[in-house]
């Protein structure tokens, strides 16, 4: 079952959510542990299987972590068995040999559990919290479990630590504006996710099957951007559905995008792209590099963001992703610092994260140099016939993207609620706003046949 189902918004969502609430305060935790297991197998119960071991060893490494507390050798020597543990399931269950099984011996099943990328990052850090003594081990299976495997959260994060999200989940507070704001900002994630990033997706996959010569160098350069255009508007629509299922169940997630895609410089990229996921690496992995000295800089910027090019798909180009954003961040706290941000920045920002999509969107190098020895000028420079094609398909929808990842929007949001009509008309607008975004996402579903495609598997 995925976000964007038929599945779930017209039958899982309002059925759990009225049991959810009709529970009293007491059960409440183990109702949400038990919708979320529900959910987790419609992944596939082999799959679920695995995840629900992964959480047991969990449960089990952060109590022999706090027995272990005082003695460093031994508890150490357990942090780093869950640690490969946790990461080599990751690395093993997204290896091609895996696949190779699965049209074996399982074939027909589904062998990656829904979720698993950053199921991986909140047990290693509860582990590691658990290790440096900055929370106690869970004796409460049925918490950490709800904590690790809350369905809203499970299949594009955020990444919340123990210690912040024990406390919401533990105490979910039950508001009729609460439920409203989170169906709506379900909508406007599930529409970033259907209306524009699928039909936004194929622009670039169009390019990227089309011989040589076929598309003018500023097409590539435009289908490029798009594709970097596709995994926010995905990845963030896929986040705004997360926090808008948590406020259904009274639970507030953490923001994990920032409010538009236009950044003035890598460092602001940093900061608002999949931030719960970068802060995560920065936190874990990069603070251990750090120093004043710039080639020590230049290390941990490589070494966090080659990781988080690795969490994202464990193949050289995501590699070569985390590596290209890693070194321009380094290079811009060497040299750009105290500049300006001027429009050229704006531009050179735009260029390195559209280099940045094409590496991580493509499976092999191969595919990877085919498209980019097109933008940096083998292509023709001139428009070509298939331009004008490409164009009219897709013209429309990559304007509405841009201007939705602009934010501009919220600026025109901003001033209308300065005007007292609209003020008085808000609910009746914001009422009906929701109903023609579920019409609109109904409508693309049954386009699609209820099957979504996701551009990164996590």
């Amino acid at each position: 079952m995925q976000f964007a189902s038929f599945t779930l918004i017209f039958l899982f969502l309002p059925i759990t959510m009225l049991l959810f609430y009709l529970t009293p305060n007491r059960w409440k935790r183990e109702v949400m542990l038990g919708i979320s297991l529900l959910f987790l197998c419609s992944g596939g119960w082999l799959a679920a299987a695995v995840e629900i071991l992964l959480t047991a060893l969990t449960y089990g490494a952060g109590l022999l972590l706090e027995h272990l507390r005082q003695r460093k050798h031994f508890s150490r020597l357990v942090l780093t068995g869950s640690i490969l543990l946790h990461f080599g399931a990751l690395l093993l269950l997204r290896s091609d040999w895996l696949f190779s099984l699965k049209a074996g011996w399982f074939s027909g099943k589904s062998l990656f559990p829904l979720g698993l990328a950053f199921f991986t990052l909140q047990s290693v850090g509860y582990c590691i919290d658990v290790f440096r003594g900055k929370i106690h081990g869970e004796k409460n299976w049925r918490q950490l479990g709800l904590y690790l495997l809350f369905y809203p959260r499970l299949i594009m994060g955020p990444v919340v630590s123990y210690s912040v999200a024990v406390k919401s989940l533990c105490t979910p507070v039950f508001d009729i504006a609460r439920v409203g704001q989170g169906l709506l900002r379900f909508l406007v994630g599930l529409g970033k996710k259907l209306i524009l990033a699928n039909w936004l997706g194929m622009l670039f996959q169009t390019l990227c099957q089309a011989d040589t010569g076929t598309y003018s160098l500023m097409l590539v350069w435009l289908g490029a951007f798009a594709q970097l255009m596709t995994l926010y508007l995905e990845l963030s629509g896929y986040a705004d559905m997360a926090i808008g299922l948590g406020l259904c169940y009274g639970v507030r997630l953490p923001e994990s995008f920032g409010k538009s895609l236009f950044y003035p410089s890598m460092v602001a990229f940093a900061d608002q792209w999949n931030r719960t996921v970068v802060q995560w690496f920065s936190h874990y992995v990069g603070t251990h590099f750090r120093g004043k000295n710039h080639f020590l800089y230049l290390f941990a910027m490589l070494a966090t963001w080659g990781c988080i090019g690795l969490w994202y798909g464990f193949r050289l180009p995501s590699l070569l992703f985390g590596l290209l954003i890693g070194g321009a961040l380094w290079l811009e706290h060497l040299l750009w610092r105290n500049s300006y941000h001027s429009v050229i920045r704006y531009i050179l920002t735009a260029v390195l994260l559209s280099l940045g999509a094409v590496l991580l969107s493509l499976p092999d190098l191969q595919s990877v140099w085919s498209y980019v020895r097109i933008m940096v000028g083998t292509g023709s420079l001139a428009p070509t016939e298939a331009d004008a094609d490409v164009l009219r398909a897709y013209g429309l929808i990559f304007l509405a993207a841009v201007y939705s990842v602009s934010g501009n929007w919220r600026y025109l949001l901003r001033r209308a609620e300065e005007q007292s009509w609209f003020r008085l008309l808000r609910t009746p607008l914001t009422l009906l706003a929701a109903l023609l975004l579920l019409a609109a996402n109904t409508a693309f579903l049954i386009q699609t046949g209820g099957a979504v495609s996701m551009q990164l598997l996590l």
